[in-house]
């Protein structure tokens, strides 16, 4: 696989699918199954050796473009497991919210762009909304209201149907890109619906192959 760039109506296209390294929240929820109000939860000591050992396979998969979720342990995973790549080989990275987390725990919730901006500022998150992540619409457009304390105090958990609609949103982003070769850093439960829960749950930095026109799959790392 060389990663030279073709055209979007050819079916050679190689996408990585990678899920993050382990978050603080779910190294908390896997004591006692309850939310540890860990919003936009970073990497735990583990997620970040995880992210870190990512970086012994990104060079071999040969990628022409990183995309990743906005969330901060997809971030700092990516920053983590490719910045070699990106810097040795100039490789390109988006950041784009289609493939974020299904919001219906703490940790799914974001940050406001302009903090994230500040943490990672090797990344361009200027096309990204303030309040980006799923909120019910009276809470996005009320800058009154805090979406932490909203979610905590009523709460509230994206539709299934909101969700259907990131995941026909990011096929058609990934069909329209012109690059042959992509590492996609997201999220366990955007991925598990993104196969119709046919596939079993990614373990964190796991890799999947994925071809998007024949939605054959292979495993790279156990």
């Amino acid at each position: 696989m060389n990663g030279a760039s073709t055209t979007s109506n050819s079916n050679n296209k190689t996408v990585y699918l990678i899920r993050h390294g382990q978050s603080t929240f779910n190294a908390a929820y896997a004591i006692n199954k309850v939310d540890p109000w860990h919003f936009d939860a970073r990497l735990s000591e583990l997620g970040q050796t995880q992210a870190n050992d990512l970086a012994k396979h990104a060079e071999g998969l040969n990628v022409d473009l990183i995309i990743s979720s906005p969330l901060t342990r997809a971030l700092d995973t990516t920053r983590r497991g490719f910045s070699e790549v990106i810097k040795q080989k100039s490789i390109k990275v988006q950041v784009i919210t289609y493939h974020s987390e299904h919001v219906a725990t703490s940790d799914d919730n974001g940050r406001f762009r302009s903090h994230v901006e500040k943490e990672f500022p090797e990344f361009d998150l200027s096309h990204i909304q303030e309040r980006w992540w799923y909120m019910p619409e009276d809470v996005r457009t009320d800058e009154k209201i805090d979406p932490e304390e909203y979610f905590k105090t009523i709460g509230f958990k994206e539709p299934w149907e909101h969700l259907d609609k990131r995941i026909q949103q990011f096929k058609d982003y990934i069909m329209d890109r012109n690059e042959s070769v992509i590492a996609v850093i997201g999220h366990s439960e955007f991925f598990h619906q993104l196969f119709e829960k046919k596939l079993p749950w990614f373990k964190n930095c796991q890799i999947l192959k994925w071809n998007p026109f024949t939605n054959e799959t292979e495993w790279v790392t156990n």
